[in-house]
């Protein structure tokens, strides 16, 4: 027998669904007003729901801004086939992610928008730099080094964030017009030399 209370399942499903209206409603405002100028209480207005329930879920509007724009990335997807026996994986591993930018474009602004945001909040920044890392471990877990594997996957977010930021923001020419192939393989034997190369010396 089931001794759930009757309409626990919708609750469940309402909280989901405000959590969604929640989220939706801070991108818009987000990108409309920018982050310093939105306010929880307008995100709250916005999405019909109480300003202490997005409390509840985010904690704060720093949270709420990583949750809302915070790119949806399937690393495991994106990233397949890329494996000990894959020859130059630095430069594959560029072209995934730049053909992930070119082709899902709401998930590129979304990156770009955190990237901008990153650089004069730190919080917000701490929260940038796991996400980017943790996407990183992932991509590269199989093939990376074992000695020094934190530093090679701080300089492989460097070189990626690096990337992103000269073609989609700063547009520099030589980068914002350069096509993939050309981009994977000037960038790719930095991403395997951080991969690969003895740090000891």
């Amino acid at each position: 027998m089931d001794s759930r209370a009757p309409g626990r399942p919708k609750v469940v499903a309402d909280s989901a669904d405000k959590r969604d209206t929640i989220l939706r409603s801070a991108r818009e405002l987000f990108s409309d007003r920018g982050f310093d100028r939105t306010t929880m209480r307008a995100i709250a207005k916005e999405a019909g729901v109480d300003p202490a329930l997005i409390h509840h879920y985010f904690g704060n509007k720093n949270a709420l801004l990583v949750a809302a724009l915070q790119p949806e990335v399937d690393a495991k997807t994106v990233f397949s086939g890329i494996t000990p026996e894959t020859d130059a994986p630095g430069e594959i591993f560029v072209r995934r992610v730049l053909e992930f930018w070119e082709t899902n474009p709401q998930q590129r602004a979304r990156a770009i928008a955190l990237l901008r945001v990153a650089v004069t909040h730190d919080e917000i920044a701490m929260r940038v730099r796991d996400f980017f890392l943790g996407l990183v471990q992932r991509a590269l877990g199989d093939v990376v080094r074992s000695d020094h594997q934190d530093e090679r996957y701080a300089l492989v977010v460097s070189q990626t964030a690096g990337l992103a930021i000269s073609k989609y923001i700063l547009l520099l020419p030589d980068v914002a017009n350069a096509s993939i192939e050309v981009l994977a393989r000037r960038v790719g034997p930095n991403i395997d030399n951080y991969l690969f190369s003895d740090f000891d010396r």
